[in-house]
């Protein structure tokens, strides 16, 4: 296990809200409802993959600016910017913290899968025959 040099890297994190944001914005195109939150969590497994060290925080918050920006920019391609700023006065507070917990929650998970198939498939095999917990 690898000891962080720090929480948050602005590298990580400029990598995470490119790549997150592209996902969103594939996800929201092909999948209806929720392709937000798939390309979501796909361009975060990719961030995953990307990191030797896990960029679970950065993949986090990147998910929730994603998702947000891309919303209010298909509302502001749709109907105008004055009807988008309209929209987001009147969202209800509770369904824009489901949608920030969710966002977060996607990008996070996205991120430690990814991480953790890189690792399995970088992790050298023991080819003792032993398992684990023999001695």
């Amino acid at each position: 296990m690898t000891v962080r040099a720090s929480w948050f890297s602005p590298k990580r994190f400029a990598v995470a809200l490119v790549t997150v944001g592209i996902g969103a914005v594939a996800g929201m195109e092909y999948v209806p409802l929720v392709g937000t939150y798939v390309g979501t969590l796909l361009g975060a497994f990719v961030v995953g993959l990307a990191f030797d060290e896990k960029p679970t925080l950065e993949a986090g918050v990147a998910a929730v600016i994603a998702v947000f920006g891309v919303s209010l920019v298909a509302k502001v391609i749709g109907d105008g910017l004055i009807a988008a700023i309209i929209g987001l006065i009147t969202l209800n507070p509770q369904a824009l913290a489901i949608s920030a917990g969710l966002s977060f929650a996607t990008g996070t998970f996205g991120a430690h899968f990814g991480n953790d198939l890189r690792d399995g498939l970088t992790r050298p095999v023991d080819e003792s025959g032993r398992l684990p917990d023999d001695r």
